[in-house]
């Protein structure tokens, strides 16, 4: 088996600027590598895990993949295609090597302060654009001041 921790380390954790296509190069070289799948079944569309990572969308490595939590990854299905009608299930081993990688990266980049992995947290509240939004009392005396008629402008005859 290939030394994983060694080839993730090697991976660029959190490169400044990524193109596209060098994270979809990313996502092919962890495949072929690290889980043992070559990118040609990709193409060729008859791997499972293969095809349940493009029905979900992932394209890229950075981008995509290790976003993944490991429940994620180990409740991949591949859903039927006009290729392939049946398509066999996903070996436990090819979830397990992906699994397998993503949890190193992640956590050399959490070793390294990265900031371009968001661990999702169920318990904390979530803050767009880290601005509180106001409460429903405030959002109320908002709207009711922004449709108050002009007193100058109506006047009873």
């Amino acid at each position: 088996m290939a030394n994983i921790a060694g080839l993730v380390t090697g991976l660029a954790i959190c490169p400044e600027v990524v193109t596209p296509v060098a994270d979809t190069q990313m996502l092919e070289c962890v495949m072929a590598n690290l889980v043992g799948i070559p990118s040609a079944e990709r193409r060729a569309g008859n791997n499972s895990l293969w095809m349940a990572f493009d029905q979900m969308g992932v394209q890229g490595f950075l981008g995509d993949l290790i976003t993944l939590t490991e429940d994620n990854i180990m409740n991949l299905q591949a859903r039927p295609t006009r290729v392939v009608a049946n398509p066999l299930p996903i070996p436990i081993i090819q979830k397990h090597k992906t699994v397998i990688v993503v949890a190193p990266y992640q956590h050399y980049a959490q070793l390294r302060g990265a900031s371009c992995i968001s661990v999702y947290r169920h318990d904390e509240k979530i803050i767009p654009w880290q601005v509180e939004l106001p409460s429903q009392a405030n959002a109320k005396v908002s709207f009711l001041k922004s449709i108050k008629p002009n007193s100058k402008e109506y006047k009873v005859l």
